[in-house]
């Protein structure tokens, strides 16, 4: 992203090296409440370096300590034991605040991701896994959520014309009614009225049964299409605060300060904190110029986020290529009368399988009520078996198979044909799948 002299030794909170840092310092109760709040410049001397591997080992095994020679350097002022504690510590806290967040009506929309293991030689996939989303995960995104709300506050106070601060728009309208039609066709009781409504639906109706995470899984998917992207924006260019909030976390008002090193619009609110705590004049820029400094990072980071999922499709294409044709469980999320759309479940990929590319019979397609179904007819294996017929359905559990095009890194799906003991019909709700679900490690 940046020099390496920049991004992993000037800029990079080494242990057992002064770094010159802003902070967030708070007093807080073990239950996660406020007790003071401190902005300031800051000298950090970090004791050790954990990866968020050795945090989650000490947040689940919190009564066994690792030995020494597994962890990284720690300085001769600290214990490993202080270490374990303090992450333990952290760690009950950060499920207080995580528990508040969604109480007060925060919405989370995990989405299966793709991630790679690469030979060191080549460069290229050999493998992949669904990355998981850990505690240790989670402990450092509280504190920064409420750094980043709490700066929010303080420039904005300071500077209520010129503050570079980060909103969150409602989901686009048609969009939404559109998902709160399907959902009353489908006869799940989703409330679409408040992100914290939405959020405690995708919680509370699914089972934990393989089948139920799988249709959550594809809900989520979804739900994800009407949200619109977060956006920086200056304060000064809008005169409605309403227009402030941030939809998904359901705050009045949030910006991002916590990664300078790989955000250029942290470094921004960096400079508007060292102004308010009156270490350097503001910034002469108008409220236009912001503006125009916002829509820039916005363009920026929409480039990088369309990068990064072509990046994983590329890749997740030479995967394909080199160790396909590759089988896998898939759930299906729309239905066409020509075609049908799966998320690929032990991928995350999504892809459409057209009828004319399978060797059926024939295939048909129609509504019962309003939900859309198409019936597959299979030609029989040998003269003496019976053709076999196959419905899909929104939320059908299926198999298929994703194998290289000859076109250059491009896949495509193919559904394998139902037989013996196979569970590719639709399946009711909470009926138990022996399809196999985990995820890889």
């Amino acid at each position: 992203m940046l020099p390496r002299m920049l991004c992993e030794e000037l800029c990079s909170l080494n242990p057992m090296t002064d770094k010159l840092t802003f902070s967030v310092i708070w007093t807080l109760t073990s239950d996660g409440k406020i007790l003071s709040e401190w902005f300031g410049r800051t000298v950090i001397r970090s004791c050790t370096k954990l990866s968020y591997e050795h945090a989650q080992s000490m947040i689940e095994s919190p009564t066994q300590r690792i030995p020494e020679g597994e962890l990284p350097p720690i300085s001769p002022e600290h214990s490993s034991e202080e270490v374990h504690q303090a992450v333990l510590n952290l760690h009950r806290i950060a499920k207080e605040l995580r528990k508040q967040r969604f109480l007060d009506g925060a919405l989370r929309l995990d989405q299966l991701k793709l991630a790679f293991t690469l030979d060191h030689e080549t460069g290229l996939p050999q493998g992949c896994y669904i990355s998981e989303y850990r505690d240790s995960n989670k402990l450092v995104e509280e504190f920064m959520l409420l750094a980043n709300m709490a700066v929010a506050h303080r420039v904005y106070r300071s500077f209520p014309e010129t503050a570079l601060l980060r909103r969150h728009p409602p989901p686009q309208t048609k969009m939404l009614n559109d998902l709160v039609e399907f959902c009353n066709q489908m006869g799940l009781p989703m409330d679409f009225s408040s992100a914290g409504a939405l959020n405690e639906s995708l919680t509370r109706i699914f089972g934990d049964d393989k089948y139920s995470l799988a249709r959550k899984e594809v809900l989520t998917n979804m739900c994800s299409r009407p949200m619109q992207m977060a956006l920086y924006f200056c304060a000064g260019a809008l005169r409605d605060e309403a227009q402030f909030r941030h939809y998904a976390l359901n705050v009045p008002l949030y910006t991002h300060f916590t990664s300078p090193i790989r955000r250029f619009a942290d470094v921004m609110v960096h400079r508007l904190l060292a102004a308010s705590l009156g270490h350097s004049a503001p910034p002469d820029l108008e409220p236009s110029e912001v503006q125009k400094q916002a829509e820039h990072c916005n363009d920026r980071r929409m480039a990088s986020k369309r990068v990064q999922e072509l990046s994983t499709s590329l890749f997740f294409a030479v995967l394909v290529r080199e160790s396909g044709p590759l089988e896998s469980e898939a759930m299906v999320l729309g239905v066409l009368n020509q075609a049908f759309d799966v998320l690929v479940l032990r991928y995350g990929v999504q892809k459409r399988i057209y009828c004319n590319a399978l060797p059926l019979r024939s295939h048909r397609f129609r509504r019962v009520g309003k939900k859309p179904e198409l019936t597959l007819t299979w030609g029989p294996v040998d003269t003496e078996q019976e053709p076999v017929q196959q419905v899909i359905t929104i939320f059908s559990l299926v198999q298929v198979v994703l194998q290289a095009e000859a076109a250059a890194l491009k896949y495509s799906a193919l559904l394998r044909r139902p037989g013996a003991g196979d569970h590719s019909d639709h399946l009711r709700d909470g009926e138990e799948s022996d399809c196999d679900l985990e995820r890889e490690d």
